[in-house]
């Protein structure tokens, strides 16, 4: 017998069992939540008044929030953050749009911040979370227009939850993903070469969801008549530009697409804070004015 193939052998093991173990470590990162942070801006230092709120999702967990409202609110628009974010990451533009007149419903996603929840994803579950914030805006402010926006993940929820919800009169998608498959397939292209796919089918077995559902590319066509924007970072290396221009593209009117020139992911706003809240907040007026 050649000495080689114990060696071989050896080497096959090892390495399948480097597979299983990356793929076991990618489904966690995709699941955890990251540590709560305990130091953030509220809008007590902006000078807004606001309120904490709760609301339920479908399958029983408790979301924390603020409710920015206005007396002579014209809208209401519910801003998502993205993967394993909180209320705070998305203050700023909220902060914005309730200075154009709108009331905004800024919440933790679920696992994070004051939120329940011990499992994170990549946007499944967090359809919940939008959907249970839909309904909260609708009972506190039944006769007023509904927008959603949302970055990262987030804008990806955001396209699924008005395909799926005509309540939702115009959307906003910052940075979204088209396909959560295919995201996942490229980042482990960058990080793992030629041991991708093994990794792939084995992370996506320790998931406890089917990442097939999160699919926001194919959603798009559905929301139309009502409006939805796409911004995105022309050097984006999280989400991939195309999948807004493709989007775009799939969608049916009206629609606008802004990709952003120079910059990264969910950096858009934070290039041009002024300008950007400009634009969105325009949009808004535009499609949901009473």
């Amino acid at each position: 017998m050649s000495r080689r193939l114990p060696t071989l052998a050896a080497a096959g093991a090892a390495i399948l069992l480097a597979v299983r173990l990356a793929s076991r470590q990618a489904a966690k990162r995709f699941t955890t939540p990251d540590p709560v942070e305990t130091r953030f801006l509220t809008p007590w230092e902006l000078g807004i008044e606001y309120e904490d709120i709760v609301f339920h999702t479908a399958d029983g967990l408790e979301i924390s929030g603020w409710w920015l409202g206005r007396t002579d609110a014209k809208r209401t628009i519910i801003v998502l953050a993205g993967h394993n974010a909180a209320r705070h990451h998305v203050l700023g533009i909220s902060s914005a749009l309730h200075r154009a007149g709108a009331n905004a419903l800024l919440f933790d996603n679920r696992g994070r911040g004051t939120s329940e929840g011990e499992k994170v994803s990549l946007g499944h579950y967090e359809r919940l979370d939008a959907s249970a914030a839909v309904e909260y805006a609708m009972r506190r402010e039944p006769n007023l227009p509904l927008g959603m926006m949302g970055f990262s993940m987030g804008g990806a929820v955001a396209l699924m939850a008005a395909a799926r919800d005509e309540r939702i009169e115009a959307v906003v998608a910052d940075s979204a993903f088209a396909s959560q498959s295919r995201l996942i397939k490229y980042h482990f292209r960058q990080y793992v070469g030629p041991f991708a796919p093994a990794i792939f089918r084995l992370a996506k077995g320790a998931l406890h969801y089917d990442i097939h559902e999160v699919e926001p590319g194919n959603d798009v066509g559905k929301i139309s008549p009502r409006p939805v924007m796409f911004i995105h970072g022309e050097l984006d290396t999280v989400t991939d530009p195309d999948d807004s221009i493709a989007m775009h593209k799939a969608a049916g009117e009206p629609k606008e697409l802004w990709i952003v020139k120079g910059a990264g992911h969910v950096d858009a706003y934070f290039q041009n804070r002024k300008e950007y809240s400009r634009r969105v907040a325009a949009f808004f007026e535009e499609h949901l004015d009473l």
